[in-house]
C-alpha cells in the first residue's frame, strides 16, 4: 500500500514538472566593438551634418568680412524693364522677391539684392549686346541665386560686376517711367499694382 502511494506521488510530480513550459535561456552574443547598423548610420549622418556646418561657416564669415570691408562681389541680370515688370510670364517675380526678403528677416539677416532702374554701368558692361531701354538690373551678392533666377527668366543677360563697390553697383541714371498694364492678363486673380518694385530699389 505504501509502495503504491509512493509511486503515485512520484508520477504526479513528474507530470507536473513536464507541464511547466521550459524557460528559454537568453542568447549570448559574442562581444564586438562594432556599433549596431542604426547607430552607425546615425553617427555618420551627424558627422556629415557637422561637416556641412563646418564648411558653411568659413564661407559665411568670409561674406560677412567682405560686407564689413565694403568689398562685396555683385552679380546682375539685366533686361528691358517693361518686359520684366509687366509681362504676364514674369508674374511670379514679385512673389519670389518678397519671399526672399521674408526669409532674410526670419534669419535676422540683411537683404542681399536690389532692383536697379537704368543702371549707370550698363553700357560699359554689356559690350556689343543690346538691351532695350529703359532697362532694369536685378543685382545680388549671391551668385548661385542669380544663376537660379536666370534659369527662371528669359531674355536676360547675366553680368559679373566684380570690382564694383556697392555704391557703384547700385548707381542709376534715373527712375523708370510709368508702364501701361498689359491687356493680355488672363489669370483668375488681380495683377500686382504697378510700382510694386519700388520697395526693392536702393535707398538714396
Amino acid at each position: 500500500m505504501a509502495l503504491t502511494m509512493q509511486r503515485s506521488a512520484t508520477a504526479t510530480a513528474v507530470s507536473r514538472k513536464s507541464a511547466v513550459a521550459p524557460v528559454g535561456r537568453p542568447v549570448t552574443r559574442a562581444f564586438t566593438a562594432q556599433r549596431p547598423v542604426v547607430s552607425s548610420a546615425r553617427a555618420a549622418e551627424t558627422r556629415r551634418a557637422a561637416g556641412v556646418v563646418a564648411r558653411a561657416t568659413p564661407a559665411a564669415d568670409a561674406a560677412a568680412a567682405q560686407k564689413s570691408a565694403g568689398t562685396e562681389e555683385w552679380f546682375a541680370l539685366v533686361c528691358n524693364a517693361e518686359w520684366f515688370y509687366m509681362d504676364p510670364q514674369n508674374e511670379s517675380v514679385a512673389e519670389q522677391l518678397r519671399e526672399r526678403v521674408r526669409y532674410f528677416k526670419e534669419q535676422g539677416k540683411e537683404g542681399d539684392f536690389y532692383l536697379v532702374p537704368n543702371p549707370a554701368w550698363l553700357e560699359s558692361k554689356i559690350g556689343d549686346k543690346k538691351v532695350k531701354k529703359p532697362a532694369v538690373a536685378l543685382i545680388s551678392t549671391d551668385k548661385l541665386w542669380i544663376t537660379f533666377m536666370k534659369l527662371r527668366l528669359d531674355r536676360v543677360l547675366k553680368i559679373d560686376l566684380s570690382g564694383m563697390s556697392t555704391k557703384e553697383a547700385c548707381a542709376s541714371e534715373g527712375p523708370l517711367p510709368d508702364f501701361k498694364p498689359s491687356e493680355k492678363w488672363t489669370a483668375p486673380y488681380a495683377r500686382y499694382t504697378p510700382g510694386w518694385w519700388n520697395v526693392f530699389e536702393p535707398k538714396a
